[in-house]
């Protein structure tokens, strides 16, 4: 009977340990619930007196200093704000003259091959006329039915069809 008597006095501790365990949890409960209704009394306070010192009102020495650092902490914020639109302004101004800068190369780039283009035209269309006759000798440019080159006096059976030929 001992050992169940034991054992009944141990569930009984662990029972009134959770209880209390229950009761002081609850209490701490309480206790977080009034600190949070004190910090907003604290914060309905600030407010008033905030109120007060914006409308002109001149409160205690103490109560002025801490508005004074909240002005303070406003201007900052401003400034602050400031600076963001600046980095804003001049990363949009990067990026515009980057922008910019691909817009003249494509263009810079679309001149050249339109140039590119336009040699090639050229290429082509001198290649697409005759040639003439040149004299196979001396180079010198020879009329069709000529017999005699009139520059050196060979015969026009010497006479080059290629221009490059008799230039080279």
């Amino acid at each position: 009977m001992a050992f169940l008597d034991k054992l009944g006095e141990l569930a009984k501790t662990a029972a009134d340990k959770a209880n209390d365990s229950l009761e002081i949890n609850r209490i701490n409960s309480d206790i977080n619930m009034q600190k949070d209704n004190i910090q907003e009394y604290q914060r309905q306070l600030g407010q008033y007196y905030w109120a007060k010192f914006v409308v002109g009102e001149r409160l205690e020495e103490e109560a002025m200093a801490i508005c004074d650092k909240i002005v303070a902490a406003k201007d900052q914020i401003k400034q602050l704000e400031a600076e963001i639109e600046q980095v804003k302004a001049s990363r949009e101004a990067q990026r515009a003259e980057r922008a910019e800068q691909k817009r003249r190369e494509a263009a810079r780039e679309a001149a050249e091959k339109a140039a590119e283009t336009a040699q090639e035209v050229e290429i082509l269309d001198a290649a697409d006329q005759p040639m003439g006759k040149f004299c196979g000798v001396c180079g010198a440019p020879m009329t069709e039915g000529q017999k005699f080159c009139s520059n050196c006096g060979n015969a026009a059976e010497k006479a080059n069809e290629d221009k490059t030929d008799a230039n080279g």
